[in-house]
């Protein structure tokens, strides 16, 4: 008994006709014929009666019937499986980034996946948590790094790292400064009354944590705007426009270069939760192997001193 023969019978099976079951699957009808006799001989049961109108399958035939079915299944997912552990996964996967973080592991993602997993083809789409939480809701990606995902329990959610946000002025704002270009001091969070901020649009999440700590109403009364724009957002903080608070990821460059200048603030937590949020539909195949990728991203940055997390 083998693969070919079982096509056969299906086939057989599905037209009710040997002569259509050899006309679909190519090859001669005595050859078809001599196919099914061999089956038959095996099995030493007799699997189609002819009729007026072709064939039908006998009670043996249809008792068969769902284990050839079986058979081929199992047989075909054999062989993919066998495929894949060489290929590695295959598929289409959407991912969304926070935009600080996507600009500078973006490219490296591409290249891992490029060298590591070639099967996989990614769409990779950078925006504000608020927006990249609303793709996942609509099914236009499958996983995202954002934030708070206290609010998301009814999707998938990985807790990753707490990212710690900085106050982030005009060159010089805040005394010396360490490697990073971080102030030595902090800055106290009852200072923040005296700023314009200009935000990053606050999830609620967010909005809801500052709220409920002291001081909290310090950065709710000195919020001027909130720019949908990280980087108009920096073009108005190094002209001088005003103040913000962002990740460290988000300013690296500026801070190094001197264009901008960040302090922590004493007095309040501002830590933002990010996590791995999957779509509450199933998966693609290759997902687990890109958020692996991503992961792996994350930890070299971190590694390598471009990341500041709790």
């Amino acid at each position: 008994m083998d693969e070919g023969q079982l096509r056969a019978f299906l086939k057989i099976g599905d037209f009710h006709s040997i002569t259509k079951a050899a006309d679909e699957l190519g090859i001669a009808q005595p050859s078809l014929s001599q196919q099914l006799l061999r089956l038959e001989d095996e099995l030493g049961a007799k699997l189609f009666d002819r009729t007026s109108r072709g064939v039908s399958m006998t009670t043996a035939g249809q008792a068969f019937k769902a284990h050839a079915e079986s058979i081929l299944l199992s047989t075909r997912q054999a062989r993919e499986e066998v495929r894949r552990s060489v290929r590695g996964p295959i598929g289409e996967v959407s991912i969304g980034l926070p935009v600080s973080i996507g600009e500078l592991i973006g490219p490296e993602i591409f290249r891992t996946l490029h060298s590591d997993l070639p099967g996989v083809k990614l769409r990779l789409r950078l925006g504000f948590a608020s927006d990249l939480v609303t793709l996942i809701e609509d099914g236009s990606l499958n996983a995202a790094l954002t934030y708070y995902s206290d609010e998301l329990s009814y999707l998938h959610a990985e807790h990753v790292a707490d990212e710690v946000l900085l106050l982030i002025g005009p060159p010089n704002a805040f005394g010396s400064v360490d490697e990073r270009g971080i102030a030595l001091e902090p800055i106290d969070a009852e200072s923040l009354r005296q700023l314009d901020l200009l935000l990053p649009p606050m999830g609620k999440g967010l909005k809801r944590r500052i709220n409920q700590q002291p001081h909290g109403e310090a950065i709710h009364l000195s919020v001027r705007s909130e720019i949908d724009s990280l980087r108009v957002l920096k073009t108005l903080l190094v002209g001088g426009e005003g103040y913000s608070l962002l990740p460290y990821i988000g300013v690296r460059d500026e801070l190094r270069t001197g264009q901008l200048s960040a302090a922590r603030v004493r007095g309040m937590n501002l830590t933002l939760p990010l996590s791995l949020v999957r779509a509450g539909i199933r998966p693609p195949e290759a997902l687990p192997a890109v958020e692996s990728v991503i992961r792996k991203c994350l930890d070299e940055l971190l590694s390598a001193g471009g990341w500041l997390v709790e």
